[in-house]
């Protein structure tokens, strides 16, 4: 039986009868889509008060910015240069030591008496998050098996989504109790207990499950992912995953502070709708991906990805609240749909879960970071509504490319 922290394995249930098998299974993905939501929340927390904090503590706005960009370059680096190690731990303990040191560095940023020490939290945050981003999608699938690669990343991905749409306000509302920094610093503190809790939730609730293969330091190595197939697939995964960053991130701020004169509250509104939308998607069309194949999913989005970018525009034209509103609508479904089933697609194409989920973790930090820049960029050359024909641009690369490739998966419907 799958036993709260214990050492036996998946595998374990196999002397028991079905039912009793599929219950104890149903709350082990139970518990950890729990652990996904919380800590979504704890992950999201600060994100929007690190540069407030770090300027408080005597940064400039480049070095805060520097140490925004800290952690998803730790990330980077430790997955590419992980790719042989990451994958292949012991899912529960990484779980657990990523949340620990999440934990820590949230708690050093808490009482750092100056921005450097503060950085150097944020440094031993990176590390806690490459480990859990590496081993939650692989217990994700190996909970729900091989079959289901879509529906095991879709609720996944909804999960955390759901609790990172919450995060930022509830740090808003956590960083307002004190004055100055002594309100950043209670956020950062309670972000620390959060994820504490959630290390030792993991660490009671899931199971042990020893991986395929032993990790171990090597080159970077991907096999399987320099076909042409599977290089259309990486550049869907990076384009298809980071225009969510840069619209929501970037563009739509922007739209909403110079053109609509947007407040904070309205705007957080939005973006919240949007990701809820968003989170309903990514679970929807993510286990109906496994049932119908991948490519409807994804023309599925880059389509609707195309009608809100060009809501956006027609908001930004009319100076229209309520149709910039509704661009939330189809903005929502297009990253549900990439979020959804663009994780499976790259393990169709990897052959290995291991090998596709390194490989979509990859694209989607590469993907993130290039879209914002070149969205920044693209802006303060040639204004907003450049940067939306842009995205326009990459939402129909995407669909092109998926329709090239063809379907990775072939439905159980036609008899695979």
């Amino acid at each position: 039986m799958l036993q709260s922290g214990s050492e036996e394995t998946a595998s374990g249930t196999a002397g028991l009868p079905s039912p009793v098998r599929r219950a104890e299974l149903r709350r082990v993905q139970g518990c950890f889509h729990a652990l996904a939501v919380g800590s979504g929340l704890t992950l999201g927390l600060t994100a929007p008060l690190t540069a407030v904090l770090a300027m408080e503590l005597g940064a400039g706005a480049f070095a805060a910015g520097v140490s925004v960009a800290s952690l998803p370059a730790v990330v980077l680096v430790l997955d590419i240069l992980g790719t042989r190690l990451l994958p292949y731990l012991e899912p529960r303990r990484a779980i657990v030591n990523g949340m620990l040191l999440w934990a820590l560095g949230s708690f050093g940023s808490a009482v750092a008496p100056t921005f450097e020490l503060m950085a150097a939290s944020r440094l031993v945050q990176g590390i806690g998050l490459a480990l859990y981003a590496a081993a939650a999608p692989q217990l994700a699938v190996q909970l729900a098996g091989s079959n289901r690669v879509g529906r095991a990343m879709g609720r996944f991905q909804a999960a955390m989504t759901l609790g990172s749409a919450v995060g930022p306000l509830a740090g808003g509302a956590v960083s307002g109790v004190g004055i100055g920094t002594a309100g950043l610093r209670l956020a950062f503190a309670v972000c620390g207990v959060l994820a504490l809790g959630c290390a030792l939730f993991a660490r009671l609730t899931l199971p042990k499950i020893p991986p395929r293969l032993g990790p171990r330091w090597s080159l970077p190595s991907l096999p399987g992912m320099g076909r042409p197939r599977a290089v259309l697939g990486l550049w869907m995964g990076s384009a298809g995953q980071g225009l969510r960053g840069a619209i929501g991130l970037t563009v739509i701020p922007l739209v909403a502070a110079e053109v609509l004169d947007l407040n904070g509250l309205r705007l957080g509104i939005f973006l919240t709708s949007m990701y809820l939308i968003e989170v309903v998607t990514t679970a929807v069309l993510g286990a109906r991906s496994d049932l119908r194949g991948r490519r409807s999913g994804i023309v599925l989005g880059a389509t609707v990805g195309v009608l809100g970018v060009g809501l956006v525009f027609a908001a930004m034209s009319s100076a229209s609240v309520p149709v910039l509103f509704a661009a939330a609508v189809p903005l929502g479904i297009a990253g549900g749909c990439m979020f959804g089933v663009l994780p499976a697609l790259l393990v169709d194409l990897a052959g290995t879960t291991e090998v596709g989920l390194s490989a979509t973790r990859i694209a989607r930090d590469l993907g993130s970071s290039a879209c914002m820049v070149g969205a920044g960029t693209v802006i303060a050359l040639a204004g907003t509504a450049a940067a939306l024909g842009l995205c326009v641009v990459l939402y129909l690369t995407v669909g092109v490319c998926m329709l090239v490739v063809g379907e990775t998966r072939v439905p159980p419907s036609l008899g695979v």
